[in-house]
């Protein structure tokens, strides 16, 4: 295991792939790289790094999120996992523990494949080994424009949440509120959908080796459930826990459990 390194509250930028990457580093236990959602920035990550205290949290704004900069077109799946391998190498770390949930599980996966020694564990929540969407939900990832319009916020929330709006989780106002300073460009938005949906992990997910734990809400509309079963069960070392009734961000909405399943996994030796 990589050593700790102290660098509690860092934020900053590096420079990799032509493009200019924000990440935040919080806390001085085992390192924890944590990669969020299509168009997320790292500050959506709050309501389960606030209890995952006794790890080291690298939260990160993938190239077209946040206050990274946004990467042309045929920016794929491969140069994002190249930003994170960067990024710890900035941080003077040779591997670290990777948590992502959605397409931030698509860039995780990708970074363990082509980088297997950079990644002790690896934790996929409501994510893919391949897009396999439906219309509905398509539509929901593809639009923006949920980031402005209170209407259509209200429209999403029991997509997302499989729950009504009086009833939202701490994630989904925390994007509200910061969603005149992080909300991502329609282009960067565009490059990581396209990135998204260009990829898959289904010819090469039986090598990874290291210990995977996959998330699912049973109820996900977006992610179904049965992606995460197929990636429980193809990695060599894979293990499921789904949330009952959970929606696409039940990694969130149930973050005491979530968090201390991912705390049990990535403390279990």
């Amino acid at each position: 295991m990589t050593p700790t390194i102290t660098r509690d509250g860092e934020t900053g930028f590096i420079e990799t792939s032509g493009q200019r990457v924000r990440y935040r580093v919080r806390g001085d236990g085992p390192p924890l790289l944590m990669i969020h959602g299509i168009g997320a920035p790292l500050e959506l990550w709050r309501p389960l790094e606030s209890k995952l205290g006794d790890f080291q949290t690298i939260t990160v704004d993938p190239p077209g999120s946040g206050h990274s900069s946004t990467p042309p077109g045929g920016f794929g799946m491969r140069q994002f996992a190249g930003v994170m391998d960067d990024l710890l190498t900035h941080l003077g770390l040779d591997s670290a523990s990777v948590l992502g949930v959605s397409l931030g599980g698509m860039m995780a996966q990708e970074l363990a494949f082509r980088s297997p020694d950079r990644v002790e564990k690896l934790v996929l929540a409501s994510t893919s080994p391949g897009l396999t969407l439906d219309p509905m939900a398509l539509a929901v990832i593809a639009t923006r424009a949920r980031y402005f319009s209170g209407r259509l916020r209200k429209l999403v929330t029991p997509i997302w949440y499989d729950e009504e709006i009086d009833q939202e989780s701490s994630l989904l106002r925390l994007q509200w509120e910061l969603r005149g300073q992080y909300t991502p460009s329609v282009r960067g938005y565009l490059v990581q959908l396209r990135a998204a949906w260009a990829w898959s992990s289904r010819s090469w997910l039986g090598q990874l080796e290291m210990p995977v734990l996959a998330i699912s809400g049973s109820d996900d509309p977006v992610v179904p459930v049965s992606n995460s079963r197929v990636i429980a069960s193809t990695v060599r070392d894979g293990r499921l826990e789904i949330i009952p009734g959970g929606g696409h961000l039940c990694l969130f909405k149930e973050s005491v459990r979530t968090s201390q399943l991912i705390r049990d996994f990535l403390r279990d030796v």
